[in-house]
């Protein structure tokens, strides 16, 4: 009996060592691809965390997105006392929304390029890094290639080691039973009118992914761990100035080793979480492609090169100083041995064909007004009498 009484004694007495333990860390996402149907969405996460009466607020960045959400984190990013922003430039750098004052590169070429293929908009062309709270919290050109030499790496180090993880992320997919990657044929999938649909299911079910594919070796990169450091740097110095909400948008490749710093080793508990739609993936023709549209201006097309080729005959060998209509390209007698046009007298869209003198030299020109039925507009279709050689092209 004295036993168990001293027993429960012990129990009792590590019960509030128990219960004072810390829960286990739980990584969060922040970045994720729904898939519904043949289509869904891509979403990135803005993750809160608190320490007393201090909040900081990570936002998960993806560098080309919809428009709107990068409105909506424009009016968020006004709430907080200061906003940390990623970007190696200068100290205190501050990117402009003009393309010619921050130059190209040739990852801002291919950022560019995906832009356009999925109309989506850019980061620097769509958030606004004017405000007094931005802060830059990255590092300097010198402060990454100095990182770089000490860890001994380089660009082409750390591609090859994202390439690799990736690969390496495949294999352990396949071997836990999950699908391959699909092979994609993008110029199949543009001659559709699916080429945009295409690219925002291939590029968003590879942002989930990105996470893995960005770690470095056993010390970290200099791309994500060594960037994060010089952030949370940036975070202890505005935290000293007694900042009780601080945001941190980067992209969201660098969020779990950031989230980890904060919650394992600064004290903060994470308290929130919420998704923003970065690009939804629904199923729609290219706005930009028509299949039928095609097929009407290539039609249109070879029935003005018809028409061209009589033109030059009629005024040849009828009448060269008279233009004629297309009813009198298409009634020509036989005996003046000329040609005669025996095809449709309007386009594919109930216009007539127009035939006229060009603006320079003696041949004629016929013309298509286009779908919008206005000459003198974008779409306008034209066909030149053919040269027929000599010196003069007559």
């Amino acid at each position: 009996m004295k036993h168990a009484v001293r027993m429960g004694l012990i129990l009792g007495a590590l019960a509030p060592l128990v219960a004072q333990e810390p829960a286990k860390f739980e990584p969060s996402e922040f970045v994720r691809f729904v898939k519904e149907g043949d289509g869904g969405h891509l979403d990135t996460a803005v993750t809160t965390y608190k320490k007393g009466d201090v909040e900081v607020i990570l936002y998960g960045a993806v560098h080309i997105a919809d428009a709107a959400v990068y409105e909506a984190l424009n009016d968020r990013f006004t709430t907080c006392d200061a906003l940390l922003y990623e970007l190696v430039g200068p100290a205190n750098y501050r990117p402009s929304r003009d393309v010619a004052e921050r130059g190209t590169s040739p990852i801002s070429l291919l950022q560019q390029a995906l832009k356009n293929s999925m109309e989506l908009s850019f980061q620097l062309d769509a958030i606004d890094y004017s405000p007094a709270n931005f802060v830059h919290a990255d590092m300097t050109p010198e402060e990454f290639e100095e990182s770089m030499n000490e860890r001994g790496e380089s660009i082409l180090s750390i591609m090859i080691d994202m390439m690799l993880a990736g690969a390496q992320r495949q294999r352990e997919l396949a071997e836990e039973g999950g699908e391959p990657a699909p092979e994609i044929d993008l110029v199949k999938a543009f001659r559709s009118g699916e080429g945009r649909h295409t690219l925002r299911m291939v590029f968003a079910e590879q942002m989930q992914q990105i996470e893995v594919m960005a770690v470095g070796g056993k010390d970290g990169s200099t791309l994500l761990e060594g960037r994060n450091e010089k952030c949370l740097k940036v975070l202890r110095e505005e935290l000293e100035k007694g900042h009780k909400r601080i945001g941190i948008y980067y992209g969201a490749a660098h969020l779990p080793h950031m989230e980890r710093r904060l919650v394992q080793d600064m004290g903060f508990v994470r308290t929130g979480q919420e998704w923003l739609v970065a690009w939804d993936c629904k199923k729609r023709p290219d706005p930009k492609y028509n299949r039928a549209l095609v097929k009407q201006r290539r039609q249109c097309r070879t029935e003005l090169d018809a028409l061209a080729l009589v033109a030059r005959d009629y005024r040849r060998k009828v009448r060269p100083d008279e233009v004629p209509d297309v009813a009198r390209l298409a009634s020509t007698p036989r005996e003046a041995d000329a040609m005669w046009y025996a095809g449709p007298r309007q386009d594919p869209w109930g216009n007539d064909y127009v035939l006229r003198k060009r603006s320079v030299g003696i041949r004629w020109e016929v013309l298509s007004a286009g779908q919008d039925g206005e000459l003198g507009t974008d779409d306008d279709l034209v066909a030149q009498e053919p040269r027929g050689g000599g010196l003069f092209g007559r």
